[in-house]
């Protein structure tokens, strides 16, 4: 147990990265409370969110308020009772001040924001911490500094092409916050693999209490395993290297103890395995699968960064040697060889695994954390061969600070300031949502608005305990027919007629997005020619004649096929869809939003 002076000491010591730290969530929760004191009255209690899939994650949390906790659907009624596909192991810890505190799970995205990146910030410090030796020279320190400001401020900055456009004029710099402001995944995924890192780290390094941080690096890894794919991918793979140079070195303890850790994770997962056991019990357990992104492919991918990486810490370690051996100075490979060998190699196994296996789950997913890797490698040799270079050292650690600095700032604020008023007009949806919450649990409104105009059929599911009619969040076990239903009742909906309906596909380009089987039709790639989507392209061929004979059809019988309580339109609906469903009635305006009962 840690003594109140050794604490002192240490929080005395690591000061200045406590301070970071502090910096670094500041920035990253700087927008959302600069928009809330921006609005003042008029802030609803919709913060910004301007990362990918945020009202997904949002709505994953909701189910479990609602009396869902296997969230087997997050937008659909019917099936909710399904085992989940993805388990909400990381939801629950989202949803945890709601059911302690009764703190609204918004409130909790926003202060996320602050408390996760800023984890993860000291994480990473820690660690190269580590692998610098525990140096507690300004240039050890720097060091560890450089490596957690370029993971959470500077990760983008590899992206080149972006960078390019940027610089031409053609595009924005980013197009959403920082990477780890996104809720659930990445982030969770992140601190879980870092801290299963350190662990790693204390039991090779032989540090203190082995067998206690064989037991954290197991939970880790169960925490990985039942939430995110991406970070335990990465995490078993550079450990498979890890404790394959190990028993090389003839470090049998050590290895012995890693592996044990494997095991003992899969154990404490246990309930993830139930669960997905239950899910292949499911007749669209097949096709799920493939629309939640996996691939069945033996196609070679390169990671660029990685081999580039790779390539550079070789380069600069024979020149360690040589000038060592030049100098008659005896050269041995010490355990930060070890370990940023391991995540180079162990990264490109991830990415690469599907050349033996045969199958992965949207690969380029893993750059999430290779990234990461990738640059304290960089940093951690720059450190160590600084005395040879020692000009590249300097020159490395500055840009890396400065870039970094300098590019989370401007992303934080330009997206802040692009999508500023689109979010405060957002706020006015928010009467709509209460009206909703006060209504019956799980009804099932079907949404009709431009497309992203308000995203009203994302902030549904998300912020009430009520369902949507159509979804494009389709990654569950459902049948296909249903998404078919919903992409058609969506293009009625939107008033496309049986003859337009043809030319509409061709303009709109938008079927792919709906009707894809696998994530290759969803977003074209030319990759992985061994695999394809030839239902996609069946169903948007056929899409005309299906649309046809559904409009041809009593409309009123076909949308009862699946529960529907109301019609949120934005704007009026129009007479002639009015004058095919009798029975459905105006109740009230709120806002831009009619809101009308199915009968």
């Amino acid at each position: 147990m840690p003594t109140k002076d050794s604490v002192i000491s240490f929080l005395k010591r690591h000061k200045f990265a406590f301070l970071c730290a502090l910096v670094v969530g500041v920035l990253y929760v700087a927008p959302n409370i600069l928009f809330v004191i921006s609005l003042v009255e008029d802030y609803q209690g919709i913060p910004m969110m301007e990362t990918p899939n945020e009202d997904f994650y949002l709505a994953r949390v909701q189910e479990i308020l609602d009396g869902h906790p296997s969230v087997g659907s997050a937008a659909y009624w019917e099936y909710k009772d399904e085992p989940p596909i993805s388990p909400p192991t990381g939801e629950f810890l989202y949803a945890l001040p709601t059911l302690i505190f009764g703190i609204s799970p918004s409130t909790t995205l926003v202060g996320s924001r602050f408390v996760l990146p800023a984890l993860l910030f000291l994480l990473v410090y820690f660690l190269a911490r580590r692998l610098t030796g525990d140096d507690d020279s300004m240039a050890g320190r720097i060091t560890a500094l450089a490596s957690a400001l370029f993971v959470t401020l500077g990760y983008d900055l590899i992206d080149y092409r972006s960078i390019l456009h940027f610089l031409a004029g053609d595009a924005p710099l980013s197009n959403g916050f920082l990477i780890w402001a996104r809720p659930v995944n990445p982030i969770l995924g992140a601190i879980f693999l870092f801290s299963f890192l350190l662990c790693v780290h204390s039991i090779v390094a032989k540090k203190e209490r082995v067998v206690r941080s064989m037991l954290g690096a197991s939970v880790c890894m169960a925490l990985m395993i039942a939430s995110y794919f991406f970070s335990w991918g990465v995490a078993l793979s550079v450990l498979a290297v890890l404790i394959l140079f190990l028993l090389i070195r003839k470090e049998f303890c050590s290895a012995r103890l890693l592996a044990l850790s494997v095991p003992l994770g899969l154990l404490l997962s246990f309930p993830y395995w139930l669960s997905v056991w239950g899910a292949t019990k499911s007749p669209w357990y097949a096709s799920s699968v493939l629309r939640d992104g996996l691939f069945y492919t033996h196609y070679p991918l390169l990671n660029k960064l990685l081999i580039a990486t790779l390539f550079f810490s070789l380069l600069c370690i024979v020149v360690d040697y040589l000038r060592k051996r030049k100098k008659g100075e005896p050269f041995q490979f010490e355990y930060w060889h070890l370990f940023c060998f391991s995540f180079l190699l162990g990264g490109l196994w991830a990415y690469s695994q599907q050349i033996l296996t045969g199958r992965t789950i949207w690969p380029y997913h893993f750059v999430q954390y290779t990234i990461p890797l990738a640059g304290i490698t960089v940093f951690t040799v720059l450190f160590h061969l600084r005395k040879n270079l020692w000009y590249l050292w300097h020159i490395g650690i500055a840009i890396g600070i400065f870039l970094s600095v300098i590019y989370g700032v401007y992303v934080q604020a330009s997206t802040f300031s692009r999508f500023y008023s689109y979010d405060k007009e957002r706020q006015s949806v928010a009467p709509f949502l209460e009206w909703l919450n006060q209504r019956e649990p799980d009804c099932v409104v079907l949404v009709v608005e431009e497309p992203l105009r308000l995203g009203l059929e994302g902030l549904i599911p998300a912020f009430t305990h009520c369902n949507t009619y159509h979804s494009p969040w389709v990654f569950s076990l459902m049948p296909d027919d249903r998404i078919l239903h919903s992409y058609i009742t969506r293009l009625y909906f939107r008033g496309i007629s049986p003859e337009s309906v043809g030319e509409y596909l061709k303009k709109a380009d938008e079927a792919h997005g709906y009707l894809f089987s696998n994530w290759k039709g969803l977003y074209r790639l030319p990759q992985f020619p061994d695999f394809s989507d030839p239902i996609a392209l069946e169903r948007v061929q056929k899409l005309p004649q299906a649309y046809r004979e559904f409009v041809s059809e009593d409309m009123s019988k076909i949308l009862r096929k699946y529960r529907l309580n109301y019609v949120a339109s934005v704007g009026a609906l129009e007479p002639k869809i009015l004058n095919a469903l009798p029975g459905t009635t105006l109740i009230t305006v709120i806002g831009d939003v009619h809101l009308y009962a199915f009968r």
